[in-house]
């Protein structure tokens, strides 16, 4: 086969996938809600497993190293465990202003520059325009109403 019948056919899969997604939307996002809820679950778990393991290892390095008992091995991997998330969330909470910073400046950037196509948008509009423009939004807001009730 050649690539313009796989184009045809990624063409049709996606207007069935739109088509789907307007006639059934609820089955739609809560589909996607699940499969994201999956993905999640998995993340954690794995997380956990790693958590485990790297105890497990200080367990061992511990023990071997000190030859302590299995309170005081317990004892020392908890406070080394402590130490380091303690580290993160110390090195994390430095970071997060200046992360917050930049944000807000990109946020605003984007805002600004929104705004400045919309009001171009606007001005370039010929008034016969702009009144289809302002029937056709309220008409919109009016079915909205009419049909949601």
């Amino acid at each position: 086969m050649n690539s313009t019948i796989y184009k045809r056919i990624a063409k049709a899969l996606a207007a069935i996938g739109m088509l789907i997604v307007i006639v059934i939307p609820g089955e739609v996002l809560h589909l996607v809600l699940e499969v994201l809820h999956l993905i999640w679950e998995y993340f954690v778990e794995l997380l956990h497993l790693l958590f485990e393991g790297v105890e497990m290892t200080l367990d061992t390095v511990i023990e071997l190293l000190f030859e302590t008992d299995l309170r005081s091995t317990q004892i020392i991997v908890f406070y080394i465990i402590v130490s380091i998330i303690g580290y993160m969330l110390y090195r994390l909470c430095k970071k997060i202003p200046a992360w917050f910073l930049r944000m807000k400046a990109k946020l605003l950037a984007w805002y600004y520059k929104k705004l400045s196509d919309i009001c171009t948008y606007w001005r370039n509009l010929s008034m016969l325009e702009k009144t289809k423009l302002i029937v056709m939004t309220i008409g919109v807001c009016y079915a909205m109403i009419f049909f949601s009730l």
